[in-house]
């Protein structure tokens, strides 16, 4: 199993909901067509390095996928123009800070 998160923020002036909505609506649904088994987006409360304040990404995004071949058909794949125009939209309207994948082997 695979799970991938990103780090992102909403930049300004993009539409919060809009953003929200095009990642938990718009891109899960067509995750869903490579095997995406779930997707979720959380607000994140704070951060702390040793103990202190630290700047982070205030929001997460996490799939889940079978394995590496299907998060990955997903990423190279040719959307239909419909999606290509959400996804253009949400790359306008986030900026990713930080993108983790790892592997869950239990």
């Amino acid at each position: 199993m695979l799970r991938n998160i990103h780090f992102f923020n909403i930049r300004p002036g993009a539409d919060e909901k809009r953003m929200l909505y095009i990642l938990d609506h718009d891109v899960a649904e067509y995750a869903r067509t490579f095997g995406c088994i779930e997707r979720r987006t959380l607000r994140l409360l704070d951060a702390t390095a040793h103990g202190q304040p630290a700047q982070a990404a205030a929001y997460m995004n996490e799939s889940i996928w079978p394995s590496q071949k299907e998060a990955d058909a997903f990423t190279y794949s040719d959307p239909p123009e419909h999606t290509q125009r959400v996804l253009r939209d949400l790359l306008d309207g986030i900026e990713v800070e930080k993108t983790v994948r790892y592997v869950d082997l239990t």
